[in-house]
């Protein structure tokens, strides 16, 4: 696999979308460049000490934290998600991956990595196959490498195949992801107290990552904190 990946990077050379420089896809300067998403509560929206949710905006809400590296609105931010994402430019989720990690290093105290455990948003097999991979779990892979904190892939699996939920008002966002989402029975004993990352390219709004954080908190799950590389 690692040879492939070279071989795809003689073909189609990286050159930054923004400035053109060679070597990268967005290059530091470029990135810094653009708007970081500042920290908030993600429920309200205003301003919290490391993205954390405010205990005020914890009813029915199951995450703890969801640290974003930039806005959506961004042009070139939006164009590398969706060439990673439907034009298998996938290399481009290892670059946003180590700003992934900066961030999230800046924005969360580890102190024993054994205590975490990360895991991707689980994909439709059909869906899977039209795209050939995952996004979220190319960038959970990538994290994994780079920051030394273990993966794991099959913990919860998606059993049904949901509408895109960015075009359902609400309500229907919380009827279409019932019962989607099950734990692997299997691997259960994984999730015991851990504090549970887990990554994404793109959200929209908080429904599905709190329907999965409940599944993961019912299944005795510490912590939740999203990573996501961008949002409106």
């Amino acid at each position: 696999m690692i040879f492939f990946d070279f071989i795809l990077d003689l073909l189609s050379s990286k050159k930054c979308y923004s400035c053109n420089k060679e070597w990268r896809f967005l290059c530091d300067d470029c990135f810094h460049k653009e708007y970081d998403y500042l920290s908030s509560c993600y429920i309200c929206k205003w301003s919290s000490n490391n993205y954390l949710v405010h205990d005020k905006c914890k009813n029915g809400i199951f995450f703890d934290k969801t640290i974003i590296l930039k806005h959506y609105n961004s042009k070139i931010i939006k164009k590398l998600i969706k060439d990673s994402k439907f034009y298998w430019l996938k290399n481009i989720f290892k670059e946003f991956s180590n700003y992934l990690y900066i961030k999230f290093l800046l924005n969360h105290k580890i102190v024993k990595k054994d205590e975490y455990l990360i895991i991707p948003i689980p994909s439709n097999f059909l869906r899977k196959i039209k795209r050939w991979y995952n996004s979220s779990e190319e960038l959970c892979l990538n994290f994994s490498k780079i920051s030394w904190i273990k993966y794991s892939k099959n913990i919860v699996n998606k059993v049904k195949n949901t509408r895109q939920q960015s075009k359902l008002s609400k309500k229907d966002r919380i009827v279409n992801l019932k019962s989607c989402f099950k734990i692997n029975k299997k691997q259960i004993d994984k999730l015991d107290n851990k504090k549970v990352i887990i990554i994404d390219d793109v959200i929209s709004t908080w429904t599905t990552i709190n329907e999965l954080s409940r599944i993961l908190k019912e299944n005795w799950a510490k912590e939740i904190i999203w990573l996501i590389i961008a949002s409106d």
